[in-house]
């Protein structure tokens, strides 16, 4: 039964992701970015090779493979292996389709731009995964700070960390952690 309703929670919350992908159309497509951020020439930002950046960025990482939000998605997919299953749907915010690859435990979900595929989240689906930093779904705030200090934002019952390009988003109820996701900050189009 416990299965069974971890299942069920793990798939609403894939058709969730998709509902939000095609509610994008209607505001400003997700794009929240600031203009200082902005990169111009079609590489994405938390590709520079500075070090300092690449070491601060939230990574997610899954059977030795590292997913960096806006890195190129093609190569991680395929390093990855075969998804349990794929979605794609026109983008919104960008030109081009995006993605939605679901793994045991986690998503990825892309963005196009300039006719390649970036990662714009990873969302962990259940305790199966945990963070790098050892955090997982049914943890507390207190496992959060303990793995990533009290440098958040926090609205509602959300705590979020900004670290360059991306974020990491955390969801509570009744004081567990109930979603975790790792954010891009989109480029401007």
């Amino acid at each position: 039964m416990k299965h069974d309703v971890k299942k069920l929670s793990a798939l609403l919350l894939a058709l969730m992701l998709c509902f939000a992908l095609l509610a994008g159309c209607g505001g400003n497509g997700g794009n929240n970015q600031t203009d200082n951020n902005s990169n111009t020439n079609g590489q994405n930002s938390g590709e520079t090779g500075d070090e300092n950046q690449e070491t601060s960025l939230f990574i997610f990482t899954s059977n030795g493979v590292e997913i960096k939000m806006n890195a190129e998605a093609d190569p991680i997919v395929e390093a990855l292996g075969e998804p349990i299953s794929a979605f794609d749907a026109p983008s919104c915010a960008f030109q081009g389709t995006d993605w939605i690859y679901t793994y045991d435990g986690f998503q990825i979900n892309t963005y196009p731009l300039n006719d390649v595929n970036y990662v714009s989240s990873v969302v962990l689906t259940s305790d199966a995964v945990s963070t790098p930093e050892g955090l997982e779904i049914g943890g507390t705030k207190e496992d959060m700070i303990a793995a990533y200090g009290e440098d958040y934002t926090e609205e509602y019952d959300q705590c979020t960390y900004t670290r360059g390009d991306s974020q990491l988003s955390i969801l509570f109820e009744d004081g567990a952690i109930t979603s975790i996701e790792y954010l891009a900050v989109l480029p401007q189009q």
